[in-house]
């Protein structure tokens, strides 16, 4: 039996997306109950949460989830026995371009607020990032969630997080880093933390976009966490 997967889903999200991942011992989290937290505190806030006095859980993140899963790996590298990272950004580097995805999350959370909802699902399934990839029923449902949902995009946009490359380094336990072959601006991410973990794994899904949250996807998982006897 594996430890606990904390997993943690993407922006216009939920914990039913892994339903779509059979493994035993994942425990889905609902991230909308924390997004008024910073990523420190959210990091804070998960280990207090998810706290084993048993084996180290293993920490599993999606798009937004697997941002934010790195942010808590930087800070708390030792509460974790392992961690699958899907469709993932470690951090811009450069400021300017900090401060225009920062400017663009602002719209998205604007947006969010006050459009109708119909509207912002359709220009947010529309984005090129996107492309290829099924969109999730449970979005739909998300409504009520909006405020929520806003102050993610404000408090958990990319251009907030530092560049986490440095400081993951010091996560020393197996990492699975997963992309889609048709998203190539995240595979190139992906390329690019090969060297930064000690054991480090990255799987690209031939013929998948940026979503890669699918029961394929999950048969990889299972295998690599049998592979590293992470059970």
């Amino acid at each position: 039996m594996y430890p606990p997967i904390i997993a943690l889903h993407g922006n216009f999200g939920s914990p039913e997306i892994w339903d779509e991942f059979p493994i035993q011992g994942i425990v889905p989290v609902d991230l909308w109950q924390y997004s008024g937290l910073s990523y420190p505190k959210f990091a804070d806030q998960l280990v207090e949460d998810f706290a084993s006095n048993g084996r180290k859980p293993i920490l599993m993140g999606y798009s937004l989830g697997g941002r934010l899963a790195m942010n808590v790996l930087s800070l708390y590298p030792e509460n974790w026995s392992g961690a699958v990272l899907l469709s993932a950004h470690s951090g811009i580097a450069d400021i300017s371009d900090k401060d225009a995805r920062l400017e663009s999350d602002l719209e998205w959370a604007r947006r969010v607020r006050e459009e109708p909802w119909d509207e912002v699902l359709r220009a947010w399934n529309e984005q090129t990032v996107l492309a290829n990839s099924p969109v999730w029923p449970c979005v739909e449902q998300l409504e009520s969630r909006r405020e929520q949902i806003a102050e993610a995009f404000d408090n958990w946009s990319l251009g907030r997080q530092v560049d986490l490359k440095a400081s993951l380094g010091r996560f020393t336990a197996p990492v699975l880093w997963i992309t889609g072959e048709d998203d190539e601006k995240f595979t190139q991410v992906g390329r690019e933390m090969d060297g930064i973990f000690r054991d480090f794994q990255h799987v690209i899904v031939p013929n998948c976009g940026h979503r890669v949250v699918t029961k394929d996807v999950a048969a990889t998982v299972s295998a690599w966490l049998e592979d590293r006897e992470l059970r």
